[in-house]
């Protein structure tokens, strides 16, 4: 296949790169556009008809993560194939892979495939635990596989049918919910580690433990890679919402679904 292959993806906890990372190791050599910190996300993105795009985002109750359409903004495709990826974590995707698909589609991107993956809840590690795990990154990488045969076969991109995903449109509601943030307790070494990995600078770079609640999107980056577990997000509405998935999924295993167009 001789498309420029290039990965554009938001992943705050690792997983959503973990899986597009890996579907693209099943294509070929890749160059990467990594969207997770301020200075990844204010770059514009023109991509052609010889290159092929994988795009990754998390779940976030259902959609694609609102704060992430700005960014969107400045990506654009000329008949660009793609493959749009979201990572979940075990609980549903619901409308976010169709949202994902639209959204670019409408932006001069043809998709081709398409999958919904599991990755570690953001709120606890008891939900999902280690995934996407080496199962998750097999299927992934073969799923690569399949979209390199699917390309190399095809004479142009008028040749293949229209890609459907699962979702429904309109989509569901945005849940919003109050401003919160993490709590730090007397763990903290004050490494910084925190505040460096913020996707949106919340967390201010000299005190670890003043943390603009507005800012924060709940991803629980600073939580999963403090060193110590100095950090913990405790919100009652938080609380809640994993005593609920902990009840409900902590003993499920979803798996990935994969999709792919075809030829006419």
């Amino acid at each position: 296949m001789s498309r420029k292959l290039h990965i554009v993806y938001f992943s705050a906890t690792n997983t959503t790169r973990q899986v597009v990372q890996a579907i693209a190791g099943g294509i070929g050599s890749y160059t990467e556009h990594d969207l997770t910190m301020p200075p990844g996300r204010s770059q514009t993105l023109n991509f052609g008809e010889n290159d092929l795009v994988i795009f990754g985002v998390p779940v976030y109750a259902g959609r694609v993560p609102a704060f992430l359409m700005d960014c969107f903004a400045n990506i654009t495709g000329r008949r660009t194939p793609a493959v749009f990826v979201v990572v979940y974590g075990n609980r549903a995707y619901e409308d976010a892979l169709l949202e994902l698909k639209d959204t670019f589609e409408q932006k001069g991107f043809i998709g081709v495939a398409g999958g919904a993956f599991i990755g570690e809840h953001s709120y606890t590690d008891k939900v999902a635990t280690g995934r996407p795990d080496e199962a998750d990154l097999a299927m992934a990488k073969r799923l690569g596989a399949d979209i390199k045969a699917l390309l190399s076969a095809a004479s142009d991109m008028s040749s293949l049918s229209p890609l459907t995903v699962h979702g429904n449109a309109p989509y569901k509601a945005m849940v919003t919910r109050p401003p919160m943030k993490p709590d730090t307790d007397s763990n903290c070494t004050d490494c910084g580690l925190c505040a460096r990995s913020c996707p949106t600078g919340a967390i201010d770079s000299h005190n670890f433990r003043d943390i603009d609640a507005a800012k924060c999107i709940k991803c629980c980056c600073c939580v999963k890679r403090c060193p110590v577990g100095a950090k913990s997000l405790n919100h009652r509405i938080i609380n809640a919402i994993r005593q609920a998935l902990i009840d409900n999924f902590s003993q499920v295993r979803h798996e990935p679904e994969l999709f792919l167009a075809s030829h006419k």
